[in-house]
């Protein structure tokens, strides 16, 4: 049998560059030294003492029309795999000893938040949170 596409690692993006493929009528082998699919899409040990829970934990633009959505609609998998809004007030909490941060979506509330534990380093803070925000429209598909 040929093979149009050999994909080595079955990560999370070679699963889906393999399905894409297949979906277009491409012949697909994906090989895989681990002993489960899915790269660090599952729990996994190192140095036998500790474990890892890499799972997949958020998905960024799955909104409609958005990149992931679209991939969804391409594999037919849209109706199948959905996904839940997080909470746009604090999808992740941070808890030291000195300080507690619930970690925004809206990056100038983040500005506002990390500036209210940091003062002396609100400027910084603001640079840099925009400086990723700028990469990161950079980068979008």
């Amino acid at each position: 049998m040929k093979t149009d596409y050999l994909i080595l690692g079955s990560g999370l993006s070679g699963l889906v560059f393999g399905a894409l493929m297949a979906k277009s009528g491409k012949r697909v082998q994906v090989l895989e030294a681990h002993e489960y699919p899915g790269g660090f899409g599952h729990t996994f040990t190192m140095a036998k003492k500790y474990r890892f829970n890499a799972q997949l934990h958020y998905v960024w633009d799955c909104g409609e029309g958005k990149p992931v959505n679209r991939v969804m609609k391409r594999l037919n998998l849209d109706k199948d795999i959905t996904f839940e809004r997080y909470d746009q007030n604090g999808f992740d909490h941070m808890r030291m000893p000195n300080y507690a941060l619930d970690i925004p979506s809206d990056s100038q509330e983040l500005i506002r938040r990390l500036s209210d534990l940091f003062p002396e380093d609100a400027d910084k803070i603001s640079k840099f949170v925009f400086e990723v925000k700028k990469i990161r429209e950079g980068l979008k598909i």
